[in-house]
């Protein structure tokens, strides 16, 4: 890159983006965040930025990021996301202005194949079904060619392979230094690579699992780059709180139980140590299962995520964790004194020590710091017990923020309104965003008072009125048949949007398809292909689809996303949050629901030349007082609440 280059010289009207970029924008927000992103690198500060939808987010942090020389982590929301940057974004920068810069991204054990396992496994393969077994063939020659292990390669892989889990590695499987094939292993291999970047591209999960190992002592890869932006900030808190938390599975200590019998089969054990370690894990499986029925007397609502209290769980369940303690502890004692030492059965004996501690410590719930709670999953009988953080921000603050010379926090979603005026004081409060870091709003170039409108029938029946579906479905049937369909329509809850789907999907003339009849993929894909369309969905679609022009013109929403109240970590920081005196309502729920409706209606407007209808069937937004937070954090755009008051040339077909 020629000295001399600044951010400004880059983004100008007539700048070195718009010489070399065919497609090029100028765009006054974008030059604005990229000034405000190059001061927190040449100043060492924090800085939070929402930056409206058509921005151009991602080079506005990526070229002050190369332009400081400093190496730098892009963490973002999804593997998705982090393709979007390397596949399009990150080849321009880097072919036309920063040859030498060297970019890598990484990806969690799971991607890659373990040499060690994989071999363990092709000696003494067992699969699921006759499907897999005849793949295996092709799974072999592809291990036998591949120069990076990375699954991603096997594009004719299933994304359900179930014999993937044996020849993949997680954390508590590796043997490090100690594994026979540690110097060609493929994910030493890639974090190798990953320490040489200058610009390293991830994902949150993958941040904080790196985090959390590297504040144990082991690796000092995060370490080595003084700088982080995280794009989708406003998902940080929770991916963090996943990991800094504590976890039992039941399917964790399956897959221990399935190491721990194929490592029997190695030579020079004794019969008796084989009988015994099979016994134990044998008493295991069966505890697994009395343990997942124990909790389904414990949890009878269709919620996913329950309560912890191990006071008030059901005597039958209290039984079974016990007699799975004892069996856990008892295959402790069986590895401790077993007869062969090596570097697996040291893994094995440290992996069934770690799961018995979590045991312990999930059961005696000592720490105020955490909240407990369960899932349990029907569709592959299996349970989890954890222990969240109620409060992310000060490990964070220690963790993040004080480590870093620059963090940059970015999104289209970060504040919410305050006095009529974005404020991030909610996304500060629960991240622990150091004081003096550095606040900028940028708003979307899109202009929404001409592109779209917002349409909130009135009167209406409200969410918890038994009315609220059949009206919303029939009102969804007028609107749709004047967009004639080209229509998303978005649901807080599976029970809405099937009793919808199943009020219109035969009324429509117009396709229709719904979450869960077909892969996520295949389902966007129909959606673009098909113009006239109409696709019912929840939370998994609420962002991150990308659906420019006519095929999405109109965005309904069923009603304002708050999170379910008797949720186990809602309902904890709720209480923490009114015990220290606070409204933990403005506080925290009414914040979370504003970013995810703004994050719903998102969908819409994606180019300047998109235009639509966002329809909101909730009318508490107009009747209740914390309902204008809600519009006031919205673009600005007409409001109408009568179906004759809808612009014709918003919701015509060009």
């Amino acid at each position: 890159m020629a000295e001399g280059v600044d951010v400004e010289s880059f983004f100008a009207p007539h700048g070195v983006l718009a010489g070399a970029l065919p497609r090029f924008e100028y765009r006054p927000s974008q030059l604005d965040m990229a000034k405000a992103v190059w001061e927190s690198f040449r100043d060492s500060l924090c800085l939070m930025v929402e930056a409206g939808t058509g921005t151009g987010k991602t080079f506005a942090y990526l070229v002050p990021a190369l332009l400081s020389g400093r190496k730098t982590i892009v963490s973002t929301a999804t593997k998705a996301l982090q393709d979007q940057i390397l596949d399009h974004d990150i080849p321009a920068l880097i072919r036309r202005f920063f040859p030498k810069a060297r970019v890598r991204s990484l990806k969690g054990r799971r991607n890659y194949l373990c040499l060690r396992r994989f071999k363990e496994f092709a000696y003494q393969p067992t699969f699921w079904n006759r499907e897999e077994a005849a793949l295996f063939g092709a799974v072999h020659e592809w291990a036998a060619r591949t120069k990076t292990g990375d699954r991603s390669e096997a594009d004719w892989l299933p994304d359900h392979y179930q014999a993937w889990n044996d020849i993949t590695s997680a954390a508590d499987q590796c043997l490090a230094q100690q594994c026979p094939h540690y110097e060609a292993c493929f994910v030493q291999k890639s974090r190798l690579e990953a320490a040489r970047a200058d610009l390293l591209i991830l994902n949150h999960h993958l941040f904080f699992a790196t985090l959390t190992v590297e504040d144990r002592g082991a690796g000092d890869l995060l370490s080595s780059f003084p700088a982080v932006i995280f794009d989708e900030a406003h998902h940080v808190e929770d991916v963090a709180g996943l990991y800094f938390g504590l976890e039992f599975s039941s399917w964790s200590l399956t897959e221990m139980c399935r190491d721990l019998l194929r490592a029997l089969a190695q030579p020079k054990l004794s019969t008796t140590f084989r009988t015994e370690c099979a016994s134990a894990c044998e008493r295991i499986t069966q505890h697994i299962k009395e343990v997942f029925k124990g909790l389904g007397t414990s949890a009878p609502t269709s919620a996913i995520r329950h309560r912890f209290d191990m006071a008030a769980m059901a005597p039958a369940f209290q039984e079974a964790v016990g007699q799975l303690r004892q069996a856990l502890d008892h295959l402790g004692r069986l590895l401790q004194g077993r007869p062969s030492s090596s570097a697996l059965w040291d893994s094995l004996e440290m992996r069934c020590g770690a799961l018995l501690w979590k045991l312990d410590a999930l059961v005696a719930q000592e720490d105020p710091t955490l909240t407990y709670w369960f899932e349990a999953a029907s569709h592959a009988p299996g349970f989890a017990l954890r222990a969240t953080p109620l409060d992310i921000a000060p490990i964070l603050l220690d963790k993040v923020f004080s480590k870093k010379e620059t963090v940059v926090l970015t999104s289209a979603t970060l504040a919410t309104s305050e006095q009529k005026q974005p404020s991030f004081r909610y996304t500060r409060e629960r991240l622990g965003v150091p004081e003096n870091a550095r606040e900028l709003f940028v708003p979307s170039p899109f202009d929404f008072q001409n592109q779209a409108v917002l349409y909130i029938p009135k009167p209406f029946p409200l969410p918890n009125d038994p009315r609220f579906c059949p009206a919303m479905a029939e009102e969804a049937f007028r609107i749709m048949n004047k967009t004639q369909g080209r229509a998303l329509f978005l649901f807080t809850s599976y029970r809405h949007m099937h009793e919808t789907h199943r009020l219109l999907a035969e009324r429509l003339a117009f396709p229709v398809l719904c979450q869960g009849e077909k892969p996520k993929r295949r389902l966007l894909s129909e959606f673009r292909e098909n113009i006239h369309s109409v696709l019912f969905a929840t939370y998994s679609f609420w962002e991150g689809i990308d659906v420019p022009g006519q095929a999405l013109s109109c965005v309904l929403i069923d009603k304002l996303p708050f999170e379910v109240p008797n949720d186990p970590i809602t309902a904890s920081r709720v209480e923490r949050l009114t015990q220290a005196g606070e409204n933990a309502f403005y506080r925290y729920q009414v914040p979370r629901a504003v970013l995810q409706l703004k994050q719903g209606f998102g969908r819409l407007i994606r180019t300047r030349k998109d235009k639509g209808l966002m329809v909101l069937f909730d009318t508490r937004v107009l009747s209740k007082p914390y309902g204008r937070i809600f519009l006031e954090s919205l673009p600005p755009m007409p409001v109408v609440h009568g179906l004759e008051s809808l612009p014709k040339h918003l919701i015509a077909v060009d």
